[in-house]
């Protein structure tokens, strides 16, 4: 028989955590009955091994606090009167919730999240930011769970869960408003004298970087899309752009081709810079081509005079960047 999983049964779980690629997903979305246009960071999915889950524990990074009689209620006293001016009482609250389905040594669990955000009378996005506001602070830290025995069907995620509470880290100690540092300061001078000891706060810990360590453990599962869902992804591009780009964008790089098809062959100009656009942000250009060829060949072979023949219309800029979609329709409609 199989051993149990982290939740108690004998399926097998698939353990994964979402991370940004770098690329941005063009969308579309109804807004009363308007179509809006906007952009979209791409997540990957990363699976780490339940070893490693089970493995990885928040409470060895940071100072625990001693346990001292009279400062303990359902959870330390130091939750509610310092990291609460960080987690704000929602992150504390949520925080309580989780940590009472952490039964003995446990430091996990998974509680129902519509149940919590009832208990709390939030809604569930605004749970999912309070979440975010915990991770970030190494008090929480979410896996989302497949069912690999039901046809990778989604679960509830799964929850590691700091169980010591540790000291504020100094820069955060140093953010508190000045009554708040008193009464930290007199609380830590007790803590001296009835421990007998020297306690200094610890610099902040870069909790980014201690779940980097367990997602390197895992694997990249990256979705591979349909023709269907790469139309539509480029169709949403293209509606992306039409908003985006500006009358002045058009008249930059009309003035500017002009200027480098006096300086090309026809077969030239028509092979590399015909079907091109460009869109200005901030103080970058980015050149749009209806290739990853044609874009690689600009970079390589003409990026000094593309610069040039902007500059001599507009030398307010830092870098050009090079971008490619196939945009026939975007051409046709902007025209």
């Amino acid at each position: 028989m199989l051993d149990k999983n982290l939740k108690g049964n004998h399926h097998k779980l698939l353990y994964y955590r979402y991370r940004p690629t770098g690329v941005e997903e063009a969308k579309v979305r109804k807004v009363r009955d308007t179509e809006q246009a906007y952009r979209k960071k791409e997540l990957e999915k990363i699976y780490i091994p339940e070893d490693e889950v089970k493995r990885f524990s928040l409470d060895k990074h940071g100072q625990p606090i001693p346990y001292v009689d009279g400062h303990m209620t359902v959870i330390s006293n130091y939750i509610y009167d310092y990291w609460g001016h960080f987690f704000s009482a929602e992150g504390v609250a949520l925080y309580g919730h989780l940590k009472r389905y952490c039964y003995g040594d446990k430091d996990y669990c998974w509680p129902d999240l519509n149940l919590i955000s009832q208990k709390m009378n939030k809604s569930r996005n605004t749970i999912k930011k309070i979440l975010l506001t915990l991770e970030r602070h190494g008090f929480v830290l979410v896996f989302n769970v497949q069912n690999a025995d039901k046809n990778n069907m989604e679960e509830s995620p799964l929850f590691k869960v700091r169980k010591k509470v540790p000291f504020l880290p100094m820069d955060l100690y140093e953010q508190l408003p000045t009554e708040l540092k008193l009464d930290h300061d007199r609380y830590m001078q007790g803590i001296v004298e009835q421990f007998d000891q020297i306690l200094r706060l610890d610099p902040s810990i870069d909790y980014s970087e201690v779940y980097e360590e367990v997602i390197n453990k895992g694997t990249v599962v990256r979705k591979i899309k349909t023709p269907l869902e790469l139309d539509k992804e480029l169709s949403n591009k293209i509606k992306v752009l039409e908003n985006e780009i500006s009358d002045r964008d058009r008249q930059v790089w009309d003035m500017a081709l002009t200027s480098m098809q006096s300086k090309l062959s026809k077969p030239s100009y028509d092979t590399w810079l015909k079907n091109t656009f460009c869109i200005k942000r901030g103080s970058n250009y980015t050149v749009y081509s209806p290739s990853n060829f044609v874009s690689e060949w600009l970079q390589s072979r003409y990026d000094k005079m593309i610069r040039e023949a902007i500059s001599a219309i507009d030398s307010d800029f830092d870098q050009v960047d090079y971008d490619f979609l196939n945009y026939n329709s975007f051409n046709q409609r902007g025209e």
